[in-house]
């Protein structure tokens, strides 16, 4: 009898042993984790305002495991609300790992963080994998999703200095600090992520957007003149996939998609009923690094800069990772420019038509390494070196033995690391001071997985023979470097006809105009 009830005791407490013993390897979840969450949620689980949730302390990762392994497996395609913000960024999908690795990370995620939830399992992945249920109860109450920006509730909306703008998206133009007879101001507020400007042959100023739904491109018309817009157009019809890129040929407009290029004709006589648009060309319909940046060159050839679909990866397609062109017809196409990246700015330099274009370096090499590049082009087909080498000598711990750095064209300057070239502007207007003549503008979008948060400004740089001599601040205060946190983050910039300059804000949501006017006062 005493037998049986030891057999009895032993089968119980090994029983409940097996309860509270994970079932997942936290190490191996961590280990993966690093390697494939931490650059967008950050190594404390924190995230990154405004772009990444925090998985620290919520019930973004502790609530339905059912709904989080779906998000693991086919990514997240839609708007979500953690801690009363909006996050819209897609998280892409990680369905290569498999069923174990992704029960390791989530049962990692699900113990760390200031989180104390139950473990997931390998076979709940492969469960859910297969399309079946796990019977769980929902609880979305959280990690609500956002269908349309128009559905917020008013209490979301918040009146600033300059307008009607969304929740956290305040913009403080006192704060912003430009050189002694600038004026910066706002020319639109209260838009949806604005992107990439283009001025059309009447004035009106289009401006692409980056959406995960509800693709369009704004019409901009200051009708009165008096450096403001006042009249607002979306141009939705026919676009599909983040119309981000937007260029002006005689009297069309060319939209540059994830996937393809698309041109409206006669575009400005018909902003009330835009006619269905045509395709002009069409490229690999990958998201990573897949907004397109396009302008028409002094070749009359359109430049469509194509993004590495990763952080760092050698892709057979030579495609990837290069500064294309193709013609107004979409023929004739060319890759310029290999192993570049991701330029999102470029321009020709007025004296010499030579094309100088950026280059966002790769990520977690760490804080200060490799620099962001500024490249002008000496020969068409010429290789940049990614992803083997980057910046000027830092070799690659995976790709750099396969090929020797003096195989590629070295930068001609280095930005700071992270900063995110976006913009690269030579300013050949009349309105600034002489000294600026001729002078690269380059807006830095700003880091986001930075220790300390770097970029947020745009940046003066002189040259002279080929080579950068200053490289100094321009437009700076969007970035709060005592709180590590920034309102504001310049994209693009537009020269007007009359000298003033435009420049695009994503985050604050508005378009500012910068202007000068001597002080002969003094």
């Amino acid at each position: 009898m005493k037998k049986i009830l030891f057999g009895v005791f032993a089968i119980i407490a090994l029983v409940s042993c097996e309860k509270v013993k994970p079932k997942a390897d936290l190490a191996k979840g961590k280990q993966l984790y690093n390697q494939q969450c931490a650059a967008c949620h950050q190594p404390n689980g924190r995230g990154i305002n405004g772009t990444h949730p925090p998985l620290e302390g919520t019930p973004w990762v502790t609530g339905n495991k059912e709904r989080l392994i779906k998000i693991m497996i086919h990514g997240l395609q839609e708007k979500i609300r953690v801690k009363g913000e909006i996050y819209d960024n897609v998280m892409p999908g990680v369905a290569h790992l498999s069923d174990e690795e992704i029960a390791n990370i989530l049962s990692y995620i699900r113990n760390d963080f200031e989180n104390n939830a139950s473990e997931v399992l390998a076979h709940e992945v492969a469960v859910v994998r297969a399309g079946k249920s796990l019977n769980e109860p929902e609880d979305l109450s959280s990690v609500a999703p956002v269908n349309d920006y128009s559905k917020r509730k008013k209490k979301d909306r918040v009146q600033s200095r300059v307008g009607s703008v969304f929740k956290g998206k305040q913009v403080f133009l006192d704060q912003i600090k430009v050189p002694e007879g600038f004026t910066i101001e706002v020319f639109a507020d209260s838009l949806e992520n604005p992107r990439s400007l283009a001025l059309g042959s009447t004035g009106t100023i289009f401006v692409g957007s980056r959406r995960n739904e509800g693709h369009f491109v704004y019409a901009l018309k200051d009708e009165d003149k008096d450096g403001k817009a006042d009249k607002t157009i979306k141009i939705e019809k026919g676009l599909e996939w983040n119309p981000m890129g937007v260029a002006i040929r005689g009297e069309d407009l060319y939209v540059g998609e994830i996937h393809r290029i698309v041109r409206y004709k006669n575009i400005e006589a018909n902003l009330d009923n835009p006619p269905t648009p045509e395709i002009i060309f069409n490229y690999p319909p990958i998201k990573k690094h897949g907004d397109k940046y396009i302008r028409f060159g002094p070749d009359d050839m359109l430049y469509v800069p194509v993004g590495a679909p990763c952080n760092n990866c050698r892709e057979e397609n030579p495609v990837f990772g290069s500064i294309t062109r193709i013609s107004s017809e979409g023929k004739d196409f060319e890759i310029v420019a290999h192993g570049v990246r991701n330029s999102r700015g470029y321009d020709w330099h007025p004296a010499t038509q030579e094309l100088w274009f950026s280059d966002n370096g790769r990520d977690l090499l760490g804080d200060d390494i490799p620099p962001c590049e500024i490249n002008k082009l000496g020969n068409v087909g010429d290789h940049y070196g990614y992803p083997f080498w980057h910046g000027f000598d830092v070799k690659d711990p995976e790709f750099g033995d396969q090929r020797p750095q003096n195989d590629f064209v070295e930068p001609v300057f280095g930005l700071v690391a992270h900063a995110a070239p976006v913009s690269l502007k030579f300013y050949t207007g009349d309105m600034f001071p002489s000294t600026y003549k001729n002078v690269m503008l380059v807006s830095e979008h700003g880091s986001w997985n930075r220790t300390e948060k770097q970029g947020y400004r745009i940046m003066k740089l002189v040259i002279e023979n080929n080579k950068v001599i200053s490289y100094d601040p321009f437009i700076t205060g969007w970035l709060d470097t005592e709180k590590n946190d920034a309102w504001g983050r310049p994209v693009d910039m537009l020269q007007m006809p009359d000298g003033s300059l435009l420049i695009s804000d994503d985050y604050a949501s508005v378009i500012y105009r910068l202007s000068y006017k001597e002080d002969k006062t003094s």
